[in-house]
C-alpha cells in the first residue's frame, strides 16, 4: 500500500464529505459545516489549524479549502482520532437533512488506499455504518401494511396533478401490477375506483404483507416511486421527490427511512436523466447571449477554447463535443452524447459552473455585470430551475462577476 501522507488523507476525506453533504445541500452549506465542525474541534486537536477555509459565503467546494503541510507531522494516533470525530460530527450534525446511506455513500467516494489506511487505524466505515443505522432504527418503529398505503395514497395523488382522476388511479393501478412480477407481495394490495365516489381511490393493504422483510419492502417502495416519477413530465416548482416528502410528512418518512428506502438515490437517478438536455440547452443559451453582444463566431469559439482549457481538468468534458468544421453554423456545432446521464449532478455542475464563468470572462469587463442576467432570460424558467437544482448559483456566479 502507498505511504499516504496525513495532508493527502485529510484532503481525500474534506472532498468526499463535502460532496456527499453539497449533493443534498449546496456546496456553500457543505464547506460551511465542514468549517464550523473544524473549529469545534480544534481546542482538542491544535493541529486543526494547518486546514483553512476561506470565507464561505464567495467561496466555491473545496477551492475554499487549504491544508498546510505542517500536518504531515502530527503523529497517527492522534491524526486518525481527529478524523474519527470529524466523521462522526459530520454525521450527528447532519441528522435530519440526512438519511440512513450517508455513510456509505461517503465510503464509496473515498480513494481505496485511503479507506485502507483508515481502517488499518482503527476507523472502521462499515461498523460505524452499522452503529448509526441501528441507532436510527431503534428511534422508530414501523407497520409494512401502514406505510405501503401511505405511499400509494400519495403517489396517486401525485400523478392526479398530472393527469385526470380516474387516468391516475389507472396508472397506479397498472404500476403495481407490472411489479408484481418481481415483488410478489405486491399481490397483498388492491386498489379500486369507487364509482360511487366519482373516481375517488380506494387503497386497502392486507396485514399479510407486514411479515415481508424490511429491505425488499423497501426496494419495492423505491421502484413504485421510480415507476411513478417517469411516469410523468413534472413542471412543478418543486422537484418530484420533493413533493413526495412534503405529501408523505415526516413521520411517514421516518418510517420508509427505516426500511432503507433511499429518496437521494432516485432523486439523483431523476436528475441525471435530464443531463442531456440540460447541458444543450445550457451551452445554447451561452452562444446566443455571447453571440448577441459580439458574433455567432465569436460566441462559438469562445465556448470551444474554455472546454478545451478545462477538458484536463473534468472528465465530464468528453461528453460534449464541439466541430470546428461547423463554427459558422453556431450552437449547431455542438453535440452532447448520451452518456453524460450517467455523470453524477454534482460533478456536472462544477463542470458546466466553470464552462460559464470562463465563457463569460471572454467577453471583457465592460459586458460581464450583464452576462448573467442575459444567460438567465435566454435559459428560460424551466431550464433555470433545473440548472439550480443541480447546484449552480447563478446569483454568485453574478456577484463574481460584478
Amino acid at each position: 500500500m502507498p505511504n499516504l501522507t496525513n495532508s493527502e488523507v485529510i484532503e481525500c476525506i474534506l472532498r468526499a464529505l463535502a460532496s456527499k453533504i453539497g449533493r443534498r445541500t449546496s456546496e456553500t452549506f457543505a464547506i460551511a459545516t465542514i468549517d464550523k465542525i473544524l473549529k469545534e474541534l480544534k481546542p482538542k486537536y491544535d493541529f486543526l489549524k494547518c486546514i483553512r477555509i476561506q470565507d464561505t459565503t464567495y467561496s466555491e467546494g473545496m477551492d475554499a479549502v487549504s491544508i498546510i503541510p505542517d500536518i504531515d507531522s502530527v503523529k497517527p494516533n492522534v491524526f486518525y482520532k481527529a478524523l474519527n470525530d470529524i466523521i462522526k460530527s459530520v454525521v450527528k450534525y447532519l441528522e435530519g437533512k440526512t438519511d440512513l446511506f450517508f455513510i456509505k455513500e461517503f465510503q464509496e467516494a473515498l480513494d481505496y488506499n485511503v479507506n485502507l489506511k483508515m481502517k488499518q487505524e482503527g476507523i472502521d466505515l462499515n461498523l460505524m455504518e452499522f452503529e448509526y443505522i441501528l441507532d436510527r432504527k431503534q428511534t422508530l418503529k414501523t407497520d409494512n401494511s401502514e406505510v405501503m398505503e401511505n405511499v400509494i395514497r400519495v403517489l396517486t395523488c401525485l400523478l392526479n396533478r398530472v393527469f385526470p382522476e380516474k387516468q391516475a388511479i389507472g396508472s397506479m393501478i397498472n404500476i403495481v401490477k407490472k411489479l408484481e412480477r418481481e415483488y410478489d407481495f405486491l399481490k397483498y394490495i388492491e386498489i379500486t375506483d369507487n364509482e360511487d365516489s366519482k373516481g375517488s381511490i380506494v387503497i386497502k393493504v392486507w396485514p399479510d404483507i407486514d411479515t415481508v422483510f424490511s429491505t425488499k419492502m423497501a426496494e419495492a417502495i423505491e421502484k413504485l416511486i421510480w415507476e411513478v416519477s417517469v411516469s410523468v413530465e413534472w413542471d412543478a416548482e418543486e422537484s418530484f421527490i420533493e413533493c413526495f416528502k412534503n405529501d408523505l410528512g415526516e413521520e411517514q418518512l421516518s418510517k420508509i427511512e427505516k426500511m432503507s428506502v433511499n429518496l437521494d438515490h432516485i432523486q439523483t437517478a431523476l436528475l441525471q436523466k435530464n443531463h442531456e438536455k440540460l447541458v444543450k440547452k445550457s451551452l445554447d443559451a451561452l452562444v446566443a447571449v455571447v453571440g448577441r453582444m459580439t458574433s455567432e463566431g465569436f460566441a462559438i469559439v469562445a465556448v470551444d477554447k474554455a472546454i478545451k482549457k478545462l477538458e484536463g481538468m473534468h472528465d465530464v468534458l468528453r461528453y460534449i463535443k464541439i466541430d470546428e468544421s461547423r463554427y459558422t453554423e453556431g450552437a449547431v456545432a455542438i453535440d452532447v452524447i448520451h452518456e453524460i446521464n450517467n455523470v453524477e449532478s454534482y460533478k456536472l455542475a462544477k463542470t458546466l459552473r466553470e464552462i460559464i464563468k470562463m465563457t463569460g470572462r471572454s467577453l471583457g469587463d465592460e459586458s460581464t455585470a450583464s452576462f448573467i442576467e442575459e444567460f438567465k432570460r435566454q435559459l428560460g424558467k424551466e431550464y433555470l430551475y433545473e440548472i439550480e437544482k443541480i447546484g449552480i448559483n447563478l446569483h454568485l456566479l453574478e456577484l463574481k462577476f460584478t
